[in-house]
């Protein structure tokens, strides 16, 4: 996965002081010429540019390759030392960087190798005697999709101790993550701790209407003046409402799932003489933004007062909500209801009955970003409606994924949410997909599904149609979904009892998902190379994840339909199979583990060792406990981050990749459970429970390789908050 839009650096709150800081605004140019990181190169006609900032947002609309960024700064003679670090930010992709004329730094890998690095901080040591009093710095960017440049991170000149701290380097678990989200399924709002502001206000939850057509934010930067520090931030009581206490005042920040409009709301509680004065600044978006101000007093001299954001477009005409909205009668409780509203939700989710308290927390939180994480069916776009994010903003992946969105499914039904679960469900089979049927790049291969389907071949803009994310070695075609979608739909049918659902949809799944599958199969009886499940796009590999994920949900969906008297399900136990024998055959590396793909030669091949695999565990395709034993015992020594930690999820030398994976810990732990490996399954959600209790109950994609930062989209959803819905229920029995 690649980020595609702004995602804000971790930072200390202390930073701004020990550092020297530099402009908020270097020269820029595309195109590229090493001339550019001279000392004696005339700039002059460069434009200005904010930093940090994607060019994407600064006038470069769209601009994909080569650019450069230069700034010019002055030091005093005390203030150059020997013991100084650059913190350059973050970069997307790759970025070379100059210090008066001289590489002090690289990160990821330009063309035609080209390796992305968007998600790391740039940190570079200044060499000794390199500093002078007046000072050229320059930075050669490569980006290669999606928003490109210097987009985030932390930015200034520090001594080694400060440097050190400001990177958060100390060994995990640790706070490492600082923006808390809000969501109803039709809006979303993030609120950033350290700049003590609403940094965005977003009038959908999702990323992209279609292809080249962003969601922008309708309202930023959302803040009271400096003087106003909050002692605590937090969601309230693990809900969407994000609470900010004050010395003499509390402030709550929602979209409200109660009124489900897309209206943003501040309240703040506290004296009257002290909230009766209090005003916000914001910065207008993209959209004809609308507001409003009211106030409504209390008993004792107390007082609660409003502030309303909302917004007109083409599609949204709000004028009427705002005036709606501020009616008394709405506005009075509000607040309280809205938690109630969420607390309800909770009420009517299953709990394990042995949870700890920890545990009963996040459980929650992940509730909670379940809820939030879906499209409202209230969405002006129709074919969206359902649709649950792999993500939830600040998060990256605010796009619907069908992998993510078949665990979270899971997860909404183990918790009993059917209605949810249902919605998800409808929205991959009433989305708009089938554009991939025949496919041809560059070396006129047909990489297509080759027949009538029905689902996304990776993923959803949010109108709900079909996308590919496609790079420059073509799309990703993925075959994997189709039996996850399997398994998540009998998962439904048999825990709801919905059997109008399979009646139904009964033709239409068969003929267009789980038929498709039977023509996926290769000679050698696993499926055909694909893109696979982390989108290495073509021309792809056999992947063991795919012959894994279709096996089970090929059996799932033959159960279903022999348990309730439908026809055609013996052909589905067959190729189920036969899948379970091609991986047999081609996938287990000398009888003690499987290989992550069939083209692997040997265990030092990358991406050899695939955490992926142990879905062929979780998902019953195998249940042999020597061969589990035996591929963990390797998968131990090969993936482990740490004893006391988990797992990376390849073993590849990417940093992406050798990351800990939170997930895959997560799909181990269930493994571990379902093979009498209790202890070993316990400490892995321990561990992700305590990380998460620093991180307000939020699961990251990531713990960085190297600082072990949360890193990648956070909060994840059904890589997150559904996986670990599963992990504890699984623990715990029930």
């Amino acid at each position: 996965m690649k980020k595609l839009f702004f995602v804000f650096a971790l930072v200390t709150l202390s930073l701004k002081a020990q550092s020297i800081t530099l402009p908020d605004k270097w020269l820029f140019q595309t195109g590229d010429d090493i001339s550019y990181s001279q000392i004696d190169f005339d700039d002059s006609k460069w434009h200005a540019i904010d930093v940090p900032a994607n060019w994407e947002n600064r006038g470069y609309q769209d601009y994909d390759g080569y650019a450069w960024y230069r700034v010019h700064f002055q030091l005093k003679k005390n203030e150059i030392r020997n013991d100084l670090y650059l913190l350059a930010g973050k970069i997307d992709d790759v970025d070379e960087t100059y210090l008066n004329g001289v590489l002090i730094g690289s990160k990821g890998k330009f063309p035609p190798e080209a390796g992305s690095a968007w998600n790391e901080q740039r940190g570079y040591k200044i060499p000794k005697g390199l500093l002078k009093e007046k000072n050229i710095l320059a930075v050669r960017v490569y980006d290669g999709q999606g928003g490109g440049g210097i987009y985030g991170g932390l930015i200034g000149i520090l001594k080694k101790s400060d440097y050190i701290k400001a990177l958060n380097l100390k060994p995990a678990p640790k706070k490492s993550f600082f923006q808390i989200s809000t969501s109803n399924g039709l809006i979303c709002a993030v609120y950033n701790e350290v700049q003590n502001e609403i940094e965005s206000v977003s009038p959908h939850i999702f990323q992209m209407y279609d292809l080249d057509k962003p969601v922008k934010s309708f309202v930023k930067h959302i803040k009271l003046p400096d003087n106003f520090k909050p002692v605590k931030v937090y969601p309230l009581e693990n809900s969407h409402i994000i609470r900010a206490v004050y010395k003499n005042f509390k402030v709550d920040y929602f979209a409200p799932f109660t009124l489900q409009k897309k209206v943003f709301i501040i309240s703040a509680k506290g004296r009257k003489q002290e909230i009766e004065n209090i005003k916000f600044t914001h910065e207008k978006g993209d959209s004809r933004l609308l507001t409003g101000e009211y106030i409504i007093d209390r008993e004792n001299n107390e007082a609660e007062k409003f502030f309303l954001f909302t917004f007109n477009d083409s599609k949204n005409s709000n004028g009427s909500l705002l005036e709606a909205v501020s009616n008394k009668k709405v506005l009075d409780g509000l607040t309280d209801n809205e938690l109630k509203f969420m607390k309800n939700i909770f009420s009517s989710c299953r709990f394990p009955k042995e949870i700890s308290t920890d545990e009963r927390s996040l459980y929650e939180q992940s509730i909670a970003i379940l809820k939030m994480s879906q499209v409202s069916q209230d969405e002006v776009f129709p074919k969206s409606r359902g649709q649950i994010l792999a993500s939830l903003s600040p998060g990256n992946w605010n796009i619907g994924w069908l992998r993510d969105g078949c665990y979270a499914i899971l997860a909404l039904d183990k918790l009993g949410l059917y209605e949810e679960a249902k919605n998800a469900l409808l929205f991959f089979l009433n989305a708009d997909a089938g554009y991939y049927k025949h496919f041809k790049w560059k070396d006129s291969i047909d990489y297509g599904v080759k027949t009538d389907y029905r689902l996304s071949v990776c993923r959803y803009f949010g109108i709900g149609k079909e996308e590919s994310d496609f790079n420059e070695n073509g799309p990703n075609i993925e075959l994997d979904g189709f039996g996850l979608f399997l398994t998540a739909f009998s998962d439904y049918i048999n825990k709801s009892g919905d059997k109008d659902l399979l009646k139904k949809y009964y033709d239409e799944i068969s003929d267009l998902i789980a038929n498709p599958i039977l023509t996926f199969i290769d000679e050698n009886n696993l499926i055909r190379i694909e893109s696979g499940p982390w989108e290495i796009h073509l021309p792809g590999k056999q992947q063991a994840f795919t012959s894994i994920a279709n096996s089970a949900g090929l059996r799932n969906y033959a159960e279903l339909l022999k348990e309730n008297g439908y026809t055609g399900y013996e052909k589905y136990f067959a190729t189920a199979e036969k899948l379970k024998h091609g991986i047999e055959e081609n996938l287990i590396y000398n009888n003690k583990l499987l290989k992550g793909f069939a083209e692997a030669k040997s265990p030092i091949d990358k991406g050899f060792y695939d955490g992926g695999v142990i879905e062929a565990f979780t998902q019953n395709v195998f249940t042999d406990k020597k061969l589990f034993e035996s591929n963990f015992a390797e998968y131990d020594k090969a993936l482990r981050k740490n004893k006391k930690h988990g797992f990376s999820r390849l073993s590849d030398p990417d940093w992406y990749t050798i990351s800990e994976w939170p997930f895959i810990d997560l799909r181990f732990s269930m493994a571990l459970k379902n093979f009498g490996m209790k202890r070993h399954a316990k400490q892995l959600i321990d561990w992700i429970t305590n990380y998460s209790k620093l991180n307000h109950n939020y699961i990251a994609e990531l713990y960085n390789a190297g600082d072990e930062n949360y890193g990648g989209a956070i909060p994840m959803v059904g890589y997150g908050a559904g996986a670990y819905i599963l992990a504890v229920n699984n623990y715990y029995g029930e």
